[in-house]
């Protein structure tokens, strides 16, 4: 059977901050569980708000980061990737994926923003 956890599992697995619901999510999470890409800019957002949890980006997207070798999800390699584009930079989650997809070769991103088409050619430069 697919289990896929919520944004609450995934935020109480990181934070331990009910002691309750922190040990449910872990095991939940160490019994083998799915996240949606969805999932993480939720994920990040909750860690980063200054009304809830004001962890740094950085700091955040570390710990979701770290938090994909506990769980699955599909594009692993590729949410890792903007999971650390998120932490450098001050573009949302969404844009640091397009990049990090961007990055894939084969692949076009087309926008007009411009600060995501001007991140992606200095990554594409730099490979």
């Amino acid at each position: 059977m697919r289990r896929i956890a919520d944004t609450n599992i995934l935020v109480r697995y990181l934070t331990g901050d009910d002691e309750k619901a922190a040990k449910e999510a872990t095991a939940i999470i160490h019994d083998g569980v799915e996240a949606l890409a969805e999932s993480i800019p939720e994920t990040l957002y909750v860690l980063t708000s200054k009304m809830l949890y004001a962890v740094p980006r950085a700091v955040a997207a570390e710990a979701v980061g770290t938090l994909l070798d506990d769980i699955s999800i599909e594009k692993k390699d590729t949410v890792r990737l903007a999971l650390k584009i998120y932490g450098e930079t001050k573009l949302d989650y969404v844009d640091c994926r397009l990049i990090a997809e961007g990055l894939v070769p084969g692949t076009e991103i087309v926008s007009l923003d411009k600060k995501l088409i001007n991140e992606l050619q200095r990554r594409t430069e730099s490979l």
